[in-house]
């Protein structure tokens, strides 16, 4: 079973990795960008003192509005919303690999034993760079899963409609608009303030990475093959 998950994770990564890495990154620039967009412009929002509403928000930077097309749409937006493009369809095809993955290198990571526990929790940068691009491959891949998970399925809800439809549905009778914003806050990070935000940022950065130094270690190992072949 363990092979089976490892040709799995494997076999999906290889065609979607860089896609997976572009998605990650962008959206990794995303994460802050109400912070920086304030101190750019200087422009705080106006917010109604008794009730907390905020009437209006900063400019979105240039810088920021290419990211968002790029993390959704790989910058072919729909001709309206609610439509289909071919980069929306390909994020959110990609971002369905991605969730298999995660679970599939979850399955991979479990040791057979405290030994292998302690090697697989740590990163080793002593013993070359080999096995410290390997370490942190399967570490940091380890310690970013929970939260790349919740930002997958979350953001499956932007890309298919019938998956919005069951992901909503799990709320009951909750309003739309109020699972909307649960929703949009789990996949930003918003949901814990800044604390969570620069988690998310870290997990979003490791996960543009993984699939480069996963394509780095693949490539070695097959190299290594040719070469005794």
């Amino acid at each position: 079973m363990r092979e089976l998950f490892k040709k799995i994770h494997l076999w999906l990564s290889l065609p979607l990795g860089l896609i997976i890495s572009v998605i990650c990154l962008s959206g990794a620039s995303l994460v802050f960008e109400k912070e920086i967009t304030r101190a750019v412009l200087r422009e705080p929002d106006t917010v109604n003192a008794q009730s907390g509403e905020i009437r209006q928000r900063p400019k979105s930077l240039p810088f920021f509005q290419t990211m968002r097309k790029v993390h959704r749409w790989l910058l072919d937006p729909p001709a309206a919303k609610g439509k289909k493009s071919v980069g929306k369809v390909i994020v959110g095809v990609s971002t369905m690999a991605m969730v298999v993955v995660l679970v599939s290198g979850l399955v991979i990571w479990v040791p057979r034993n405290r030994k292998a526990l302690k090697a697989r929790l740590t990163v080793s940068v002593t013993k070359g760079w080999k096995r410290f691009l390997y370490d942190s491959h399967v570490s940091i891949g380890f310690y970013c899963t929970i939260l790349l998970l919740l930002m997958a399925l979350t953001g499956l809800t932007w890309s298919f409609g019938w998956y919005r439809e069951a992901a909503y549905s799990l709320f009951g009778d909750m309003e739309p608009q109020a699972v909307r914003r649960l929703f949009y806050s789990l996949h930003t990070g918003s949901w814990g303030g800044i604390i969570t935000k620069i988690l998310y940022f870290i997990a979003a950065l490791a996960g543009g990475l993984l699939p480069l130094s996963g394509y780095w270690l693949w490539w070695k190992r097959t190299h290594r093959r040719k070469l005794k072949a």
